[in-house]
């Protein structure tokens, strides 16, 4: 009995050991099942950003890094199911995944991940730990306005592309310029669209009865322009108000789209044609008097022409030359009217790739070089949203 009583007690020992030194091992599997960081900026694991894009974008981060400091990184995945980490929803995905990677600096912890769930459409903007509350609902905007809207066209590169512009603009305190306002010509654009539209001027925005007034400061008040849902409906509401005639007080009637061409004039005609811009024309049965108020289509690609003023810029890009680890490219931009055949041909220089010179593939693991991230945290704090 006692030989028996020896050996179950020397074969648990060894089963109890065996466990033990099993268990750290399993804990470093896990933890490497998240996807590794090839790329200090981009890791287009989706494959879904063009490659113009994927340089402007690489170019932009760079940028933000070199002159403030921050790190700001893009990943997209097909799958979040693909790794198998056990993360129940992509927020616990992004913030395990940013503090293995470790984005950022760890003595400011500012990093900026910007993920994107191909297949499972989900989205999320990741901060550090370093931004405030007041950021979660800032980043929300622009994935509402700015983000989600390009996705729902599966524009995932363009989407991805002017993201990272609207978030980096937004972080440094600045107006945010969509890329076709940035090369076609001066006009800007904000991350929030105030809840009227922008191009409604102010004197046909007072031009109905006073009932109305009483009802907007009402739905201010309670903060319902304060969502975007509530702005979306909000401007559509002060799009399709009643409007009285400022000359003789008449209501006023609201043309039909093919009525109130006879009222355009030839760039007016493009804008439309083209989509950038819908113009309203109201007309006053009495007095015949009339007025033109011009809508922008924040989803349209056309930027103002410097030639003639209206919305009708389209551009186009090429690569000349691609850049390689050791040598930058040359990229071609072009910028054509719609309506007045204007053009503008520039050219920009694509950055050198950037790899890391670490032991690993992965900016996250133990040896980092000058190029890897900086061990940043974050708290969970930002983002998310569906398509």
């Amino acid at each position: 009995m006692i030989g028996f009583s020896h050996k179950i007690s020397w074969t648990a020992v060894f089963l109890f050991s065996f466990i033990i030194w099993l268990l750290p091992g399993t804990a470093v599997s896990a933890q490497s099942n998240y996807p590794t960081a090839d790329d200090l900026f981009v890791n287009d694991y989706a494959d879904v950003i063009n490659s113009t894009d994927e340089a402007q974008i690489r170019e932009l981060l760079a940028g933000y890094e070199a002159n403030n400091g921050v790190q700001m990184t893009v990943l997209t995945v097909r799958s979040l199911s693909d790794y198998n980490t056990g993360d129940a929803t992509i927020e616990q995905f992004a913030t395990n995944l940013f503090n293995e990677w470790g984005v950022g600096q760890a003595s400011r912890n500012d990093g900026v991940l910007f993920l994107v769930a191909v297949e499972d459409r989900e989205l999320r903007i990741e901060l550090g730990a370093a931004y405030g509350v007041e950021f979660n609902g800032r980043m929300q905007r622009i994935i509402d306005q700015i983000i989600i809207p390009y996705f729902r066209q599966e524009n995932y590169s363009l989407g991805i592309h002017e993201g990272s512009r609207a978030i980096i603009a937004d972080l440094r305190g600045e107006v945010y310029e969509s890329l076709a306002e940035t090369r076609g010509g001066t006009s800007t654009s904000p991350v929030s669209p105030p809840a009227t539209s922008s191009s409604e001027t102010p004197s046909t925005a007072v031009r109905y009865p006073a009932i109305f007034y009483r009802l907007e400061e009402i739905l201010i008040g309670l903060g319902v322009v304060g969502t975007p849902l509530g702005a979306l409906l909000f401007a559509r509401y002060r799009r399709n108000r009643p409007r009285q005639c400022t000359n003789c007080q008449t209501m006023m009637t609201r043309l039909d789209e093919r009525a109130d061409d006879a009222y355009l004039d030839k760039g007016q005609l493009s804008e439309e044609y083209l989509g950038s811009v819908d113009y309203d024309v109201w007309v006053c049965g009495n007095c015949q008097n009339r007025e033109v108020i011009p809508y922008k289509n924040w989803l349209r690609r056309y930027g103002r022409c410097p030639n003639c003023s209206y919305r009708t810029v389209s551009n186009s890009s090429q690569v000349i030359s691609s850049a390689t680890y050791t040598s930058t490219g040359l990229r071609e931009n072009r910028a054509y009217c719609n309506h007045c055949h204007h053009e503008e041909i520039t050219q920009s220089v694509i950055p050198r790739k950037v790899k890391s010179t670490s032991s690993s593939s992965s900016f996250g693991s133990s040896s980092r070089s000058s190029r890897s991230f900086g061990g940043g945290r974050s708290s969970g704090g930002g983002a998310s949203g569906k398509w």
